[in-house]
């Protein structure tokens, strides 16, 4: 299973761990496109639909970032434990994300239908319709019960992607986007449900998806059992999941962050149109990010567990070819998606100026995703080596650049939503030497330790 981790070629490696979480991710992706077509064809001629649905994405995306850092966490330290050939201490692994899920997920879920009317109001502007804002209210209460699914499936996936099982993820999310597709048409329009139908469907879906990996673990097929004994739970690898995890919450939570500071922006200084194109422009982004999750994704589970076999040598001349190698891919995807996109947007809308406005923050940000994904991978290298904080700091140097400049372009020099596309595109090229000379600093340093040594608790308990 493991045969080329830690010796051989490694390009072929990163491709053949990366390539299920690109498929799984681009499914997911598939998903995201189907749902805003279908909401969207409700009223083609409205701005209200997009607009409202729009609002929650951010506060999805946050969620599903809470469940991205467990999944980290758990990947990374399954990745070291499996590299330290520590298979016993890997028992614990899934008891112990779950009971983080559920200590996570339950009280957002709660704060959804006990807040839902003050959530949107937060999220919306002044410049958002009521009917928008209705709209919003809707989706958040039927896509409400898909979060406790997601949040479990990124557990159990983050145990399968540190253990190099990424083809269970992928046929997981081939199931989710199927039956989406297949529940969308029925229960927006044949049942009438209309907003409320396309949150239904995702949650069915995703509860489906989740059931799958379920059995996937249950048949043994694993060799991280799946258990639900509570005399599994750990508190040490808890507190390392955390430790890795948390910088991962405020590395994504950052990347929304701005999403959220911009929705806020557009919705009261903009028209509901640049609301319409900016949440339809923000679904095509995520084309450009799917491989930099996959290489990312893989890169930490192969870094990761070369770390835990101390292949120090091996993990730094993965960085110098895993940049190479997502900064070209992002690069020829770019160069694609400014060329299709006035064919694709107009595919969603037929108001000229949200086809105009999309096709303006594709040219100007596009290009600018290779320089974003560097920064990506370069954190991944600081994860599995144990030390992910400076990927936070770094991040959070971008955002702040982007927010800065952003306030500056559009109340300082007036350049309206000119001034956020260019805002981004400056903060993702200056990111990447900070990110790519600090890692490589680091990399110099960095010293083989283990995540349990002979005083733990677990191997205390092992010999005992």
């Amino acid at each position: 299973m493991f045969k080329g981790m830690f010796e051989g070629p490694i390009i072929p490696m990163i491709v053949r761990i990366g390539l299920p979480i690109l498929i799984g991710n681009l499914l997911n992706y598939v998903y995201l496109i189907i749902d805003t077509y279908y909401i969207a064809m409700l009223d083609p001629t409205s701005s209200a639909l997009l607009a409202g649905t729009g609002l929650l994405f951010p506060l999805f995306f946050i969620f599903e970032a809470i469940a991205s850092s467990l999944a980290v966490g758990l990947s990374t330290v399954t990745g070291r434990l499996i590299g330290e050939r520590r298979f016993e201490e890997c028992k614990s692994l899934g008891i112990s994300g779950v009971m983080m899920a559920l200590v996570l997920g339950i009280p957002f879920i709660l704060v959804c239908y006990l807040f839902g009317p003050d959530l949107i109001n937060l999220l919306a502007g002044s410049g958002l319709s009521p009917e928008a804002k209705t709209y919003g209210l809707e989706f958040l209460y039927s896509l409400a019960p898909a979060l406790i699914f997601m949040i479990l499936i990124q557990v159990y996936g983050g145990i399968l992607l540190g253990e190099g099982l990424t083809h269970v993820l992928a046929i997981a999310f081939t199931l989710m986007t199927v039956l989406n597709l297949i529940l969308d048409p029925i229960m927006i329009f044949a049942l009438g449900l209309g907003v409320t139908g396309a949150g239904l469907s995702t949650s069915i879906a995703m509860c489906f998806a989740f059931l799958y990996v379920v059995r996937f673990l249950q048949k043994g097929k694993s060799r991280i059992p799946l258990t639900f004994s509570l005399s599994r739970f750990n508190k040490r690898i808890v507190k390392e999941i955390v430790r890795i995890g948390l910088p991962q919450l405020l590395m994504t939570v950052s990347i929304y962050g701005i999403t959220v500071v911009y929705n806020k922006i557009i919705t009261t200084n903009f028209s509901e149109n640049a609301m319409n194109a900016w949440t339809l422009t923000g679904r095509f982004d995520q084309i450009l990010i799917i491989p930099v999750i996959a290489v990312a994704g893989a890169t930490t589970v192969f870094a990761s567990q070369n770390f835990g076999r101390n292949q120090l040598e091996r993990i730094k001349k993965t960085l110098n070819v895993s940049t190479l190698f997502v900064f070209g891919m992002c690069t020829v995807i770019a160069a694609l998606y400014v060329l299709l996109a006035p064919w694709l947007f107009s595919m969603f809308t037929s108001i000229p100026e949200v086809v105009e406005l999309s096709v303006r923050q594709a040219l100007i940000i596009s290009f600018t995703f290779g320089f974003m994904a560097v920064t990506w991978i370069s954190g991944s290298f600081f994860q599995a080596t144990g030390r992910p904080m400076p990927a936070v700091i770094i991040l959070y140097i971008r955002v702040l650049i982007i927010i800065a400049l952003g306030l500056y372009f559009i109340y300082g020099l007036d350049m309206g939503m000119n001034g956020i596309f260019i805002s981004m595109a400056i903060g993702n090229a200056l990111s990447l030497p900070i990110a790519f000379l600090w890692v490589k600093g680091h990399l110099k340093k960095v010293k083989f330790t283990s995540i349990f040594d002979k005083h733990s608790p677990i191997a205390n308990e092992q010999r005992g």
